[in-house]
């Protein structure tokens, strides 16, 4: 399958994330993208914990000094680079990851 193009790197700034609606297994699900540099890592927008949106308050997916991603429901800490999160209620789960690259400025979801 090819892969399905979501948006431009240059759309997200730096150490940030938007959110988006894709289409996953022909399910359209609210994911997100982060951001690191060039290199972008795509979430199923769920907390693992509570089952609701990370961004409770739209589009805040960061902590203040944007180190980590943070679920606005109940403060839960996830590690931007693989989802792992390191501190609330549901510390030792991750994230619902999904595979993504970025060529030439373009983010796209690979589908598996």
């Amino acid at each position: 399958m090819p892969p399905k193009e979501l948006c431009l790197l240059d759309d997200i700034p730096d150490n940030s994330a938007k959110g988006m609606v894709a289409v996953i297994q022909g399910k359209q699900r609210n994911i997100f993208i982060a951001r690191r540099g060039d290199v972008a890592y795509a979430y199923l927008n769920w907390c693992p914990h509570t089952q609701v949106l990370i961004d409770q308050i739209p589009g805040q997916f960061f902590n203040e000094d944007n180190s980590f991603i943070q679920c606005s429901k109940h403060g839960a800490l996830f590690r931007v680079e693989d989802g792992y999160c390191v501190m609330g209620p549901c510390k030792g789960e991750y994230l619902k990851s999904l595979p993504c690259n970025t060529k030439k400025g373009t983010v796209s979801l690979i589908e598996e």
